[in-house]
């Protein structure tokens, strides 16, 4: 059994690499990170506004004149016409916003490495690779999807309503819908925490990031279990944090709204022109909702910081030729071996005295070949280079 678990271990790691890149703050690099924040999400979320629009009914006779004719309804070839063409341009805006942060994913895991976010000459650069992942994302979706609807179809196609059979068929198509959603949420959560910086290290595509991981993956099975756990826990954490810090900001940056839209509508009110309280009322809403997604991006930084640190961390350890951020692996022989090579270890010093001594200073180029290379913390971006080709 590991002496000590990559998933515990990695919370320190992560923890001062994100106080080394966030502290003191650099105002350009958290509106740069709050920018990918966007794309790519973290814990908690962006507010969003919405309004509903109540249309009078034209019915009772109320003064209408009965010669008038009657408004014309738009043909239902037209209406479905309409209605495609919305939900066309939703899916291709959908896919265009997961294409965007599909490329900021490496646009992130560069800026973590690096220690130095920018997001124009990344973004360039890992087109193809977000391309990629965008693929296997979009894939993985479908799979799901059809796994997921082609029983929905059989069912209903066979005409079952709500009766026994059908009940007696929901129980295996819950247990079947959970277990899709869960090896999809986790091979897509993997793909992203690990897959990705394998990616970008090695320059290879999605499925030869995965034949290089899974030998590693399917060794240290145990290690990846619980980091999948802790990474689930860790990610509810977050986002209750998130969500909290966000809803706090958001009460106080609503007095100063409330005080003046208040004062501006009581204004125009006592002037009789209600119509232009109602629209500063809601410019200073529109105002208020676009404050917040500001507020709740910045929020997150340091919390999607900190969760991507700590996967990179937990990489480093299961793989140390992909470490990037530049972590020490647990020793895992401490607790099998350590107690019987101190009791052996005497008689060997009290022997072999002129022997340590000749083996470690009589031929230099030797010991430093044998030595292993330990991988420290905040490295230079060029010092990591040169450990993974030594490493490599």
């Amino acid at each position: 059994m590991p002496s000590r678990w990559y998933a515990f271990a990695a919370l320190s790691d992560a923890r001062d690499a994100t106080e080394d890149l966030l502290w003191p703050i650099d105002r350009g690099r958290w509106l740069r990170l709050a920018l990918i924040a966007l794309f790519v999400g973290v814990g908690g979320g962006a507010p969003t506004g919405g309004s509903n629009v109540n249309v009078p009914s034209g019915g009772g006779g109320g003064g209408v004149p009965s010669d008038m004719p009657a408004p014309s309804m738009p043909e239902v070839s037209s209406a479905v016409a309409i209605v495609a063409g919305i939900v066309l341009l939703i899916i291709l805006l959908a896919l265009v916003w997961s294409l965007i942060g599909a490329v900021m994913e490496f646009v992130l895991i560069t800026g973590l490495r690096d220690r130095e976010v920018s997001i124009r000459e990344p973004f360039g650069a890992n087109v193809r690779p977000g391309l990629r992942l965008f693929g296997f994302r979009l894939a993985v979706g479908i799979v799901s999807l059809l796994v997921i609807g082609l029983p929905l179809l059989a069912v209903f196609g066979f005409g079952i309503g709500i009766s026994p059979a059908f009940l007696v068929l929901l129980v295996p198509l819950v247990v079947v819908f959970g277990v899709v959603a869960l090896v999809g949420a986790v091979v897509l959560g993997l793909t992203t925490d690990f897959v990705v910086p394998t990616m970008l290290t090695e320059e290879v595509g999605v499925l030869d990031g995965w034949r290089r991981l899974w030998p590693t993956l399917r060794a240290e099975w145990k290690q990846v279990g619980l980091y999948i756990l802790a990474k689930f826990v860790l990610g509810i954490a977050v986002g209750l944090a998130v969500s909290l810090v966000v809803l706090l900001a958001a009460l106080i940056v609503a007095i100063p709204f409330a005080i003046v839209g208040g004062a501006l509508y009581l204004a125009t009110s006592a002037a009789g022109v209600h119509t232009v309280g109602l629209v500063i009322a809601a410019v200073l809403v529109a105002l208020f909702v676009l404050v917040m997604i500001v507020v709740a991006l910045i929020v997150q930084v340091p919390a999607l910081t900190f969760v991507r640190y700590y996967s990179l961390s937990v990489l480093g350890m299961l793989v140390p030729e992909l470490d990037l951020v530049g972590v020490e692996r647990p020793d895992e022989g401490d607790d099998e071996g350590g107690d019987d090579s101190d009791d052996d270890g005497d008689d060997t010093d009290d022997d072999g005295d002129d022997t340590d001594d000749t083996a470690s200073t009589g031929n230099g180029d030797d010991a430093d070949e044998d030595t292993p290379v330990r991988t420290g913390a905040y490295r230079p971006s060029s010092c990591r280079r040169s450990v993974v080709s030594i490493s490599g």
